[in-house]
């Protein structure tokens, strides 16, 4: 089954130099979490669509001089970016996944109303997945790893044409209904067998907005989970 969950507008007066869209499939929680990213001045504004189906979304800025960090409320669908320098980025959190071991698809529509010189489209590949394909329809994916070790597919799109539809896909099979935390945490002990998954009634529980703990999670866990996924990849080959 595929899940067409929205489309992307942007709307400015200038091109976006470089807007960065990743697609992180169950790494926290039972859904798939979407970034974006860009740099801007205090004077550009861009609004994006925003899908119902969305849990909660967490905008930051950074910048020299400060941290902004807010869970924003979403009206009539539509996120209008704040007028502030630095750097921003935008955490849309979905949660469409059951905690049980399936097949998982996703097909997320990108439009925007502002060309863009550089999107860059990464897939950040689950821990857990099998058999991973994903698709930017035009664009040539390569696999490449972060300086935290978490392997993404990645290409890019220069000059993107505003109202150019982009589709991004993915399929994979997910053997036990883990999130990437959850296996890590579990091959990281040996000869210690596969907890059970939680039961659909323990799923990450949906809110029009305001959900903020799978970002804390993201954010906090992320070195520790890469290390323990590190750690289990050294001792199987040392086996």
């Amino acid at each position: 089954m595929f899940f067409i969950l929205f489309s992307g507008s942007i709307f400015g007066q200038s091109v976006i130099d470089t807007l960065s869209i990743t697609v992180y499939p169950e790494f926290s929680y039972p859904g798939v979490a979407i970034e974006y990213k860009f740099d801007t001045d205090s004077m550009s504004q861009y609004d994006f669509h925003i899908p119902s189906e969305i849990d909660s979304v967490l905008y930051t800025i950074s910048n020299n001089e400060s941290e902004f960090e807010k869970i924003v409320e979403i009206n009539d669908n539509i996120l209008t970016t704040i007028k502030q320098a630095g750097n921003h980025t935008i955490y849309l959190f979905l949660d469409k996944f059951i905690n049980d071991p399936g097949p998982r698809d996703f097909l997320y529509l990108f439009e925007s109303a502002t060309s863009v010189d550089a999107l860059i489209l990464s897939f950040q590949v689950p821990f857990a997945a099998k058999d991973f394909i994903a698709d930017a329809g035009n664009v040539k994916l390569e696999k490449i790893r972060d300086q935290n070790g978490l392997t993404f597919m990645q290409g890019i799109d220069s000059n993107y044409s505003k109202f150019d539809k982009k589709e991004l896909f993915f399929s994979y099979y997910n053997p036990h209904g883990f999130t990437s935390i959850q296996y890590a945490a579990n091959i990281s002990t040996e000869n210690t067998s596969l907890e059970p998954p939680i039961t659909a009634s323990e799923r990450f529980v949906r809110y029009p907005f305001l959900t903020w703990e799978p970002m804390v999670i993201f954010l906090l866990l992320t070195l520790v989970m890469v290390f323990l996924y590190e750690l289990s990849n050294r001792k199987e080959k040392n086996d």
